[in-house]
């Protein structure tokens, strides 16, 4: 099977994306600018390529399924959707812990871990936060 065709996204619509956040990502929150932040689509376009390739499914290639994101977050999170990049994230305090200078820097206070269920910035911000 042929990989699905990238449609390379309009200047106009990845200013769209870009102001959707007021130039943050919408994983982590981190303040991006416009020439840094990358195009997430939410729900993968790898996942869809027999629709895509077919004609199908162009809403994968719409607005509501693109999120402004840091390279590091949209490289982390990959093809995976939302709740498995969610989870995911939650595992790596335990994933973190095996390593020995990990747990070193623990001990001494110079890590501190936060366990606590991953909540988006553009969940925070569609409730009402700020984000932050």
């Amino acid at each position: 099977m042929a990989a699905a065709k990238r449609k390379t996204i309009p200047k106009a619509v990845r200013q769209q994306v870009y102001d959707s956040l007021n130039g943050h990502c919408g994983y982590c929150g981190c303040k991006i600018t416009y020439k840094e932040m990358q195009v997430d689509h939410i729900e993968a376009v790898y996942l869809h390529e027999e629709e895509l390739n077919a004609g199908q499914a162009q809403e994968i290639n719409s607005i509501e399924n693109y999120m402004p994101a840091c390279r590091m977050c949209n490289f982390y999170k990959s093809t995976m959707s939302v709740e498995s990049f969610r989870k995911q994230l939650e595992t790596l305090p335990e994933r973190l812990d095996k390593i020995f200078i990990y747990r070193l820097a623990k001990k001494y206070g110079i890590v501190k871990e936060k366990c606590e269920n991953v909540k988006f910035y553009f969940e925070e911000v569609k409730n009402g936060g700020d984000g932050g």
